[in-house]
């Protein structure tokens, strides 16, 4: 692995910071923050000040969004490790709605591959409302789980959200311990940092979307994603809030293998490109034109730039990335809220891919 040593503070950061005021200054976000690291392990790692731009500080907490996904996976996989779930068990061994038909089929590693044959969204928090129900969080989940399959299992690729709360319906049935403390017992105590939460204070959040439609006015520091709020904030697909730094601090755990959080093998195995095992003859290498680990995405063009092919990490709808490159040495944590006060605003591709663009320059 190279161990890069050339991102000077006059050249790299300066470039790095143009972007993100520009994307201030376009309107991408009001609030943007950023953290690289480059190398690896060792001697030749450099961490990077912390840049913001606009209504964002150093400590100032993002909504991670769908990037809430990677804890939701490696949690899993610490389950896995100490025995309690199984990655290529039937779930309907421990979750009774998955105890027949094709549903029978579906296994952890289908979940954490988007393979289930669950459809991308779950719309219950939707029918409450309109019905006037309220959120009951056990009526709620069993209707999730109650999610008809659209295909069998292993036989396409189809990001699902529903999957990822799935996998948190499974981890409480399974430990008989709410999803949040599980999170927070099981990963977030191994991790050398504060900057990563499920419960930010709201003075050090950045505000995501205004919603007067869901009697919900300004979003801040509680989680956009309306399935998750739906379920109570922090679920298995979205809920988790972080500082740029904080992220970087969970982008290098995974950039060394998860040491001491997970052992070598399942470590291995969240890195690894599963969708060619998993799909087998249904494997299609243009669909969906990039790889996918355990949770973790590979290669996701265009946001993880031209050089980025080797690249593993997550986006979120909020504005938010982190990307990994092994390859490289190479970890980048890119938080904006460009839902805020509207998403129907630029999506930040754009700034995510520019950002990546310029650290792989350095990255030689």
């Amino acid at each position: 692995m190279n161990a890069p040593h050339h991102f000077p503070a006059t050249d790299g950061r300066r470039k790095l910071q143009a972007l993100l005021d520009a994307a201030v200054k376009d309107g991408v976000a009001p609030a943007v923050s950023c953290a690289v690291v480059l190398g690896g392990p060792g001697a030749g790692r450099r961490e990077f000040p912390v840049l913001t731009a606009g209504r964002a500080g150093q400590g100032t907490y993002f909504d991670l969004a769908s990037v809430t996904k990677l804890f939701t996976t490696v949690t899993a996989l610490l389950l896995v490790d100490s025995g309690v779930l199984e990655l290529d068990s039937p779930i309907g061994r421990r979750l009774p709605a998955y105890a027949s038909g094709d549903k029978a089929k579906v296994t952890l590693r289908h979940l954490l591959t988007h393979t289930s044959g669950l459809p991308s969204e779950w719309r219950g928090w939707h029918a409450a409302l309109s019905e006037g129900r309220g959120f009951r969080r056990r009526a709620l989940v069993a209707e999730l789980l109650a999610t008809e399959l659209e295909a069998a299992p292993g036989t396409r690729f189809e990001y699902s959200c529903a999957g990822f709360n799935t996998i948190m319906a499974l981890a409480e049935h399974a430990t008989k311990t709410p999803w949040g403390q599980l999170v927070k017992e099981r990963l977030l105590y191994q991790l050398p940092t504060d900057g990563i939460t499920g419960t930010p204070r709201i003075e050090h959040s950045a505000p995501t979307e205004f919603q007067p439609g869901l009697g919900r006015g300004l979003v801040r520091g509680i989680v956009h994603d309306e399935a998750a709020w739906s379920l109570g904030g922090l679920s298995g697909n979205a809920g988790m809030f972080a500082t740029a730094d904080g992220l970087r601090v969970f982008g290098m755990a995974l950039l060394d293998g998860l040491p001491g959080i997970l052992t070598p093998a399942l470590a291995a195995e969240m890195w690894r490109s599963q969708l060619p095992e998993v799909l087998g003859a249904n494997f299609n290498p243009a669909d969906p034109g990039f790889g996918h680990g355990l949770g973790l995405r590979i290669n996701q063009q265009p946001w993880m730039g031209t050089e980025g092919t080797e690249a593993r990490g997550h986006g979120g709808f909020t504005g938010t990335s982190l990307l990994v490159d092994r390859s490289r040495g190479v970890v980048v944590s890119l938080l904006a809220n460009r839902v805020s006060p509207s998403r129907d605003g630029d999506d930040a591709t754009a700034l995510r891919k520019a950002v990546s663009d310029v650290v792989y320059s350095f990255a030689k």
